[in-house]
């Protein structure tokens, strides 16, 4: 950790990071006036992740409800952190390449069925 609040480390360290689910929740936005006409809607709304143990690491992103494939989630948007990854000699990525390399790894990481079911629950009553 440093001044810029930032934790650093290599991709390969945080492939050996365990992310575990903090909150999850549906964007309440009001949906756009259709003027009497039907109108396509998305269900959206975010995720958020935290490490165990050390240093607390943070990773949130947006997702989208994916009805076509049995409302399933996809992230949506690049992930927010508070990483920043560094390269083999120890120099930060920066901001860019730290935010693409944590889209491949929520990417491959199932994530899905833990936040809709914090989801599910949530908003049951």
């Amino acid at each position: 950790m440093c001044d810029t609040g930032y934790i650093r480390m290599s991709y390969a360290q945080l492939q050996r990071v365990r992310l575990v689910h903090l909150v999850s929740g549906v964007d309440q936005d009001e949906p756009a006036d259709g003027a009497g006409h039907a109108t396509t809607t998305a269900i959206g709304g975010y995720t958020e992740w935290v490490s165990q143990g050390g240093l607390m690491i943070t990773v949130g992103w947006d997702w989208q409800m994916l009805p076509q494939r049995g409302c399933a989630l996809a992230r949506a948007s690049a992930p927010s952190s508070n990483l920043m990854l560094q390269g083999p000699a120890g120099d930060d990525l920066g901001p860019r390449k730290t935010a693409l390399l944590l889209e491949t790894f929520i990417d491959n990481f199932s994530w899905q069925p833990e936040a809709l079911q914090y989801i599910n629950i949530r908003y049951s009553n």
